[in-house]
């Protein structure tokens, strides 16, 4: 308790100097423009706002404004980065907008490098870590018993051993250079009052004060807009947002008939501070680009740190200082006279912080390029467009830009005014139509079993495209299943599965076949024969039920493959699949046969033609008697090759027999030496690998003599296959 006491004193003392720093430190507020009338601050109402599909709302305000007027906008301030981003501000009375303003400071890490002291951990925390870092400051300190004025000279902390259960104590001191040169020491732990007597240690208090405040509290901005013009005329202000994205909703009622009724639900959730009431409401699908940019900081440029000449110092000789605290040895940004980091916004760090106003106010036509949101719609009856204002020139700003048709986005627009209170959500109807559609079963081979799925086959004959969302079904009055609908455009036609249709059955069964040769060609020396590969897949379809179905049979497309002309004509086609339709009267079975076909081509290349593949072309009439000839020639010039090709293989592997044998002869005769008994066996070698040396030659030039005619037979092979070309149906 005794540590608190003084800290609370601290703050006392301080509290009114820092009002004065805070009213010193305001600036100053410009000169108001030339007007007969004095502003008068006022709120536009919300009048429009308009949900997107990419989690951003648009809000438009509208309201009368006289002569010489201020307009006040609060936002939160993780709001004003998309509001400096996309405010446009128009005077549809050809008033004259001034400026558009709002509150900004220094970053709390740029007023924090200013002061000279900190309050970390590191210090040692609490009194003892200020006191420590105000050595030399003039203070008044009080006890109970005692007090002095002077100095600060030294803090200290020491460890001493209790007289009664000898546990150890930290006794902090604080010692005082008073102003007649006595010196002072007190227990921190006695202190009931400290306070501070030099002006710029105060400020460096309140200054540290107000930018940890600043740092704590999320505070929210005031944008003012301020215009100027003669007599009452409109003033439109729009911006947009960051917003829950809106979702949809769907219902389909049955009647007797199977006929859909269709009704569409948007879910809103208004989570703002403000009432939309009687606001025109829409929402846009789509996905257009959107971003967040940090705005609303201050943005200061780096300059470079030039140290003195080598032979200069800002440091008398013989005397260390050691570096200052705060101050960093790398490189940084430059702020006050001190280097700082990167400054945290919103979690990242940024270096280049972009500014539209520093404390004052800027000029929205010298620095503010507006852009309507990129869709078209319908205004509210004696609303000005806002499109028509700007082509016009009524707005009230000046700009150098222009911009065309960015593209075009869908667009639902609910017709009477709606009312939805803050932090509420609440469903806006946006359709209700009888659709065309009827109900269906549908079944698809992929699916596992022998049920398919109820459905309804719908049209959808309204204006609207819409969006992704649940849907429930209901038959009469009881409910029946659910969906998901996914994207849907007028007109299109969709089929919607919402349960299992246990009243059918459906029996697949699939047969494969191969048709004979219908086509031979011959030609760059091969023999192509083309013939069908079938298919048949067989559905077997059983209404189980009293009542009449209609069943759609789904069945994939195949590349390369062709239904046959005996398979009925599908009902329609989409997404890969063909679908054919059955009306099926109560317990009644039918069959509904899909025959495929693919065309597979054989390739035989002539160059290795054999005997039994002749044989087969004969059989199967690929080739007639009267070609018999050409094909016998081929195939004779083919084993002549072969036979070359088969005796030089042969040639070269007793040439390498006959080697390995003269190596084991001559290893024999070294073995012998010039012995006078081994003189009759060594002849005996020589004679052998002499005759030896005689069959090599021979078979060398067999081999040469080979390679040429067969060089010769392949040119008469390519020039007979170049000539044989020709095309036969079959």
């Amino acid at each position: 308790m005794k540590q608190l006491i003084p800290l609370l004193a601290l703050g006392l003392c301080v509290q009114p100097v820092l009002a004065q720093t805070r009213a010193a430190r305001r600036p100053a507020t410009p000169p108001p423009a030339v007007s007969s009338q004095t502003a008068s601050r006022q709120v536009l109402p919300l009048k429009k706002v308009i949900l997107y599909s990419n989690g951003v709302a648009y809000f438009e305000r509208r309201g009368k404004v006289s002569g010489r007027a201020e307009i006040a906008l609060d936002f939160k301030q993780s709001q004003v980065d998309d509001v400096l981003k996309s405010m446009v501000v128009l005077d549809l009375g050809k008033g004259r907008i001034e400026t558009v303003s709002y509150n900004t400071s220094l970053p709390t890490a740029a007023r924090l490098s200013e002061v000279p002291f900190s309050v970390e951990a590191s210090q040692g925390g609490g009194m003892l870590g200020i006191l420590r870092q105000l050595q030399g400051a003039r203070v008044s300190i009080s006890t109970g018993q005692r007090s002095a004025v002077g100095a600060v000279l030294n803090v200290e902390e020491r460890v001493v051993t209790a007289e009664k259960d000898k546990t150890p104590v930290s006794i902090r001191t604080v010692v005082i250079s008073g102003d007649n040169g006595e010196l002072s020491t007190f227990d921190l732990a006695d202190v009931t009052s400290l306070k501070l007597l030099d002006g710029d240690t105060q400020k460096d208090i309140r200054t540290f004060a107000d930018a940890k405040s600043a740092e704590r509290r999320k505070e929210s901005k005031t944008i003012v807009v301020k215009t100027d013009g003669a007599g009452e005329r409109e003033l439109v202000v729009s911006y947009t947002l960051a917003a829950p994205i809106w979702k949809t909703t769907y219902r389909v009622v049955l009647d007797k008939s199977g006929r859909p009724f269709f009704q569409g639900w948007a879910i809103v959730d208004n989570v703002s501070e403000e009432d939309w009431k009687d606001v025109s409401l829409s929402f846009v699908s789509g996905n257009p680009s959107s971003f967040i940019q940090p705005l609303q900081q201050p943005l200061f440029k780096y300059r470079e740190v030039k140290g003195l000449p080598s032979d200069s110092s800002t440091v008398p000789q013989g005397v260390n200082i050691p570096e200052a605290t705060g101050m960093a040895s790398s490189p940084g940004r430059v702020v006050g006279g001190a280097v700082t980091p990167n400054i945290p916004v919103n979690g990242r760090n940024y270096s280049n912080l972009a500014l539209l106003s520093n404390g004052a106010t800027a000029n929205m036509s010298q620095n503010y390029s507006p852009s309507p949101p990129a869709f078209r719609r319908e205004e509210t009856a004696g609303d000005t467009n806002i499109s028509e204002a700007i082509r016009t020139g009524d707005t009230g700003v000046t700009t150098a830009a222009k911009g065309g048709e960015v593209g075009d986005l869908f667009e639902y627009r609910v017709a009477q005014p709606v009312t939805v209170e803050r932090n509420q959500s609440a469903l806006i109807p946006i359709l209700q139509e009888q659709m065309d559609g009827e109900r269906v079963s549908l079944f698809n081979a992929k699916m596992d079993g022998v049920r398919p799925m109820f459905g309804i086959r719908m049209l959808n004959t309204s204006t609207l495209t819409l969006e992704n969302g649940p849907l429930t079904v209901l038959d009469g009055d009881a409910y029946v299943g659910e969906s998901v609908l996914y994207r849907f455009k007028p007109q299109d036609r969709r089929f919607i599965t919402f349960g299992l249709d246990l009243s059918t059955q459906v029996k697949v069964k699939s047969k494969d076949s191969m048709e004979p040769v219908f086509f031979v060609k011959c030609a760059n020396g091969a023999l192509y024969a083309q013939y069908s590969v079938a298919q048949k897949t067989t559905y077997t379809v059983t209404n189980q039920s009293d009542k009449t179905r209609t069943i759609y049979i789904e069945h994939p497309v195949r590349d390369n493959w062709k239904f046959s002309e005996d398979t009925e004509k599908p009902a329609s086609e989409a997404d890969g699949l063909v679908r054919f339709r059955r009306d099926l009267k109560p317990n009644e079975t039918v069959e509904i046969p899909v025959t495929e076909r693919q065309i597979v081509t054989d390739t035989f290349q002539l160059a290795r033609l054999t005997r039994e593949d002749l044989e087969i072309f004969i059989n199967k009439k690929y080739i007639d008697e009267a070609s018999r000839p050409i094909f016998e020639r081929i195939l004779d010039l083919n084993a002549r090759i072969q036979k070359i090709e088969e005796d030089k293989e042969n040639g070269e592997k007793e040439i390498e027999t006959i080697e390995e044998d003269q190596k084991r002869l001559r290893e024999n005769i070294n073995s012998l030496g010039g012995k006078p008994e081994a003189k009759t066996l060594i002849l005996r070698y020589v004679t052998k690998v002499d005759a030896q040396e005689t069959r090599i030659e021979q078979l060398r030039k067999s081999i040469t003599d080979g390679a040429a005619e067969q060089e010769k037979l392949r040119k008469e092979l390519n020039d007979a296959l170049k000539a044989l070309a020709f095309d036969r149906k079959l």
